[in-house]
């Protein structure tokens, strides 16, 4: 007879090992614990919503005690109320403090320009940061014109004639651009301001 394989020796010795020991029996004690549970009541799990709506609508006992001098303050306040707009009467000047701007006064000018070559003839100046925004109108031959509302104060401004060429007011002001050019200048006084 041959050598058992020592492998084969150390399969047969953990056999018997194991089947020394009886195996625990868990059938019993899970199927203990499930009746345990059947048993139990379910509690259904709320969200955090319904919890801090529960605390919220639940009915709780609130009690208000009544003293002659809470009665006091109530009637000073409702007296302060009633006096205080005429202590303080809003104005144009607490409006003008809180941040609100006036409404400003515009005065209407009219800009004119004998050009009898140009095709198109466009306004361009301070009070547009010097975009040809306005597009004068030919009223008559070469005479060309257009009415603008603008705020009191000095603007400069200038005349684009057919897209590529500043021409200045013959009859305004002239200034320096600063550029080597000139500008036409206008002063505007409104109304009641008699400061220059």
């Amino acid at each position: 007879m041959a050598d058992p394989d020592p492998l084969e020796q150390l399969i047969q010795q953990t056999r018997t090992v194991v089947n020394m020991r009886p195996a625990p029996d868990l059938v019993s004690a899970v199927m203990d614990r499930i009746e345990q549970l059947a048993a139990e009541p379910k509690k259904p799990t709320r969200s955090w919503i319904a919890r801090c709506g529960g605390v919220l609508w639940t009915p709780r006992l609130v009690t208000f005690n009544f003293r002659p001098a809470y009665g006091l303050f109530v009637a000073a306040a409702v007296m302060l109320s009633v006096v205080s707009p005429r202590l303080w009467p809003t104005t144009n000047s607490s409006r003008l403090a809180a941040g609100a701007e006036p409404p400003r006064e515009r005065v209407y000018v009219q800009f004119r320009l004998q050009a009898p070559d140009a095709s198109e003839v466009r306004l361009a100046g301070s009070f547009t940061h010097w975009q040809p925004d306005y597009e004068l109108h030919q009223i008559s031959p070469g005479l060309w014109t257009v009415t603008l509302p603008l705020a009191p104060g000095v603007h400069d401004y200038a005349f684009i004639v057919d897209g590529r060429r500043w021409v200045t007011d013959p009859y305004a002001a002239s200034v320096q651009d600063g550029f080597g050019g000139s500008n036409s200048r206008i002063t505007l006084i409104a109304g009641g301001d008699r400061r220059l």
